[in-house]
């Protein structure tokens, strides 16, 4: 009678990933989604009995879609960071862990959502600060004699490259003077009744697919 024993390890590679350059406002709990020619990071965490950091003898081969990323792919390389093509509503990324000595060998793949941006406008208290727990909405009124907004342009690539957008506020479809403060914009009506439309557009100078708008109308 012969006896052989078998040891087997599962071996399963985990994918987590992130936008880079996405702009989320201070407290944001969700996740950094990525938009259009933003960056994406993309990491991998081996998950086995035998390896349980991303870090060791492990070399990794990264795709992008179906194409092997020779630049990041090699020895301890667990991260993939790349730039969203504005042609694609999702990112396909691969990889394929393999530990130096054969014992552990796992692959697996994901899609990454691009994400539209929006702008998100709150109310900045001049005792509380910005009120990030609720958002300015349609046809909110004033509560003093100004009003102080503050636009938050969701998952827009800006985180870097703050310098490059344009920022183009208008009240009632009149373009004025970019405020110091450019995300900041205090109204103060001379007149009580009626609607003030506010409206922002940001725009990158050096691309061509980043850019977002919003509007808010309050209520004087």
């Amino acid at each position: 009678r012969i006896l052989k024993r078998i040891a087997i390890n599962p071996s399963e590679v985990e994918l987590i990933w992130e936008g880079v350059d996405s702009y989320t406002p201070p407290f944001y709990r969700g996740k950094s989604f990525p938009s259009a020619e933003g960056f994406i990071k993309v990491v991998a965490i081996p998950n086995t009995n035998t390896i349980k950091k991303g870090k060791g003898t492990i070399t990794y081969a990264w795709k992008a879609g179906d194409n092997t990323v020779s630049g990041a792919s090699g020895y301890n390389k667990d991260s993939y960071v790349f730039r969203n093509s504005e042609l694609n509503d999702t990112e396909k990324v691969s990889v394929n862990a393999e530990s130096v000595d054969g014992g552990y060998n796992a692959t697996n793949r994901i899609e990454v959502p691009i994400t539209s941006p929006k702008i998100i406008f709150y109310e900045k208290s001049p005792t509380e600060g910005v009120l990030y727990n609720k958002a300015v909405v349609d046809e909110s009124g004033f509560s003093g004699e100004e009003m102080t907004i503050v636009a938050a342009p969701y998952f827009l690539a800006l985180k870097g490259n703050e310098s490059n957008f344009t920022y183009n506020w208008k009240i009632n479809g009149k373009e004025i003077e970019t405020p110091s403060k450019k995300m900041q914009l205090t109204v103060r009506p001379t007149d009580r009744g009626g609607y003030a439309t506010i409206n922002l557009t940001l725009d990158n100078i050096s691309t061509f697919f980043q850019k977002v708008s919003g509007q808010i109308k309050l209520n004087l």
